[in-house]
């Protein structure tokens, strides 16, 4: 008896995910290309090309450009070839519920007004009344503008434009408004898609954009010195880009919104400042996070502002790229370590612990690879010198990555690499280990100070100081992130993925990664259930023949 081996390809609905720990880390690349090299670029090095979401993060853009550019920069959205509804919000259009006018839509234009309870299609250049909204409420606005502005008035003062899923939504909103006046709402049409192929449907175009005349451009730049907003551009034009590092496991577990406090307080008041009206003074993770920092501090101050590191009472051996050293591998030369010092050495492939201020060759890496540097620097500076022009200083999990450095490296010479001991903690009591210190940081002279200010003028460098010392301050308020992961599956032979047990199970799967990567205790994960109150269904069902016996598909 000859046997088929059937593969069934299903589609994962929606996996629902209510995490501040997904979010993606932005890089803003300061090398100019144009949007299909910088898309190579981003795709090689990171994950792509930058994809937007919200407001939150059009700022965290804006605030990775360097100050001095006034030009745009790439980011990840292109012209694409088909026209679909969505919501100024950022949804699809896929709530069944729609209320079009008789006849309507029938101009093929792009957006849509509200009229006496219908909707129906209009050029977005017509200037019109629109209703904005804030929590649940809806607020009227009398002023007349076109599409785009409309959106950005209700960005700026409320939340944005409505979305309608329903009848009793858009009776709430019949009730407000004016009677025979036409007015915006969320619904428009857009062509427009994201390099990594997001569906979210969230714009931020500039005034006139995006531009219907013929040449106008098929990619999108971001204006730093337009508050971010966006336009559409020739794709061969070269220009400095953003990429992003990962929209789910990102660097920082969380993603932080800071917030400049420009009253001066000792680093105590600041601190309890932070936890009454935020979450804490600022926890940084990454060069990232000391970007966003540095831009959001008056340009005219050039005194330190606290942030939330301060000494502890214990020392723990760390990485430089933020790990605490929790892999098991270790590689001690004999009787080490033996100095009571914080910085370890590598010499012909053991380590020792060294005096962080000696000057030293150094081992840098990026991606796979690993760069000897034959310019002898103190610890600081070398992790410095390898964040600059590489990624960092590297970190060691086992004897194969050990073997690898050694292959690069000259014989009985001493390098630094990327382990350190530290006795300095994050206020909200934060595990990770990045730190950012200026030269000859931290100090071990005494009354040089417990709390840690940072100097925007010294690249967002930081320096520890006397606690008492009044300083502006910088708070941060964890942003919490609802995403919805999208995935395909295949089974062999009969598939049961709406069995609750087996959706169970994976639930547990999938927690048990998030737990290996330290997102457990913010993750809360359920699945998101399709029509017929089913997780999942099928997509295609196709049969692969490998004997030659199967001439029939399964339907």
């Amino acid at each position: 008896m000859m046997m088929c081996r059937c593969f069934n390809m299903l589609i994962l609905t929606g996996l629902f995910w209510s995490s501040s720990a997904l979010s993606r880390q932005y890089n803003y690349i300061n090398v100019r290309m144009s949007w299909p090299e910088a898309q190579s670029y981003c795709r090689e090095k990171y994950t792509d090309l930058a994809t937007v979401d919200t407001m939150d993060d059009v700022n965290r853009l804006v605030n990775i450009v360097d100050a001095g550019y006034s030009g745009s920069v790439w980011i990840g959205l292109k012209r694409g070839t088909q026209k679909r509804w969505a919501w100024s919000n950022g949804e699809n259009k896929s709530s069944p519920y729609i209320n079009w006018a008789s006849g309507q839509p029938n101009e093929d234009a792009d957006c849509v007004i509200y009229r006496n309870g219908f909707w129906g299609d209009v050029g977005c250049s017509y200037s019109g009344y629109f209703v904005c909204y804030e929590n649940a409420s809806y607020i009227m606005v009398k002023t007349a503008k076109n599409w785009t502005d409309a959106q950005s008035y209700c960005r700026q003062y409320y939340t944005d434009l409505p979305t309608i899923h329903n009848s009793e939504e858009n009776n709430q909103i019949t009730k407000i408004l004016l009677s025979n006046t036409y007015f915006w709402f969320g619904l428009f049409r857009d062509s427009w898609e994201w390099s990594d192929k997001w569906s979210r449907f969230f714009r931020y175009w500039a005034a006139g954009q995006p531009s219907l005349s013929s040449g106008s451009g098929d990619c999108v730049g971001m204006s730093r010195t337009n508050s971010g907003k966006w336009a559409h551009e020739s794709c061969d034009l070269q220009r400095p880009f953003i990429c992003y590092g990962g929209l789910f496991w990102s660097s920082s577990a969380l993603s932080r919104q800071y917030n400049y406090i420009n009253v001066t307080m000792s680093w105590p008041e600041a601190q309890s400042y932070c936890r009454e009206k935020y979450t804490d003074l600022a926890t940084v993770d990454t060069m990232g996070d000391v970007n966003s920092l540095v831009n959001i501090v008056d340009a005219g101050y050039s005194g330190s502002v606290w942030i939330g590191l301060k000494r502890g009472t214990q020392k723990r051996w760390a990485w430089s790229n933020g790990e605490n050293k929790s892999s098991l591998y270790i590689n001690w030369a004999s009787g080490q370590p033996n100095k009571d010092a914080d910085c370890v050495i590598y010499y012909n492939r053991f380590w020792s612990d060294e005096r962080c201020w000696l000057l030293r060759y150094f081992v840098c890496y990026e991606n796979a690879s690993y760069i000897m540097v034959k310019t002898a620097k103190n610890w600081t500076d070398a992790q410095s010198y390898c964040r600059q022009y590489y990624t960092d200083l590297p970190t060691i999990h086992n004897s194969e990555e050990n073997n690898q450095i050694t292959k690069i490296l000259l014989s009985n010479t001493f390098f630094w690499f990327g382990l350190f001991r530290d006795s300095w903690e994050w206020s909200d009591k934060w595990s990770r280990f990045f730190r950012y210190w200026a030269a000859g940081q931290p100090s071990k002279s005494s009354g040089s100070g417990d709390c840690v200010g940072m100097s925007r003028t010294n690249s967002g460098k930081w320096a520890h100081e006397s606690c008492d010392l009044q300083r502006p301050f910088i708070c941060y308020d964890e942003v919490k992130r609802k995403q919805i992961v999208r995935l395909k599956l295949s089974c062999n032979g009969e598939c049961t993925l709406n069995d609750p047990s087996l959706q169970t199970a994976i639930l547990n799967e999938i927690s048990e990664k998030l737990k290996i990567t330290g997102l457990e205790s913010d993750s809360k994960i359920s699945w998101r259930k399709g029509e017929g109150e089913e997780v999942f269904h099928q997509e295609i069902n196709r049969v692969v023949n490998y004997n030659n016996a199967c001439n029939s598909s399964n339907h």
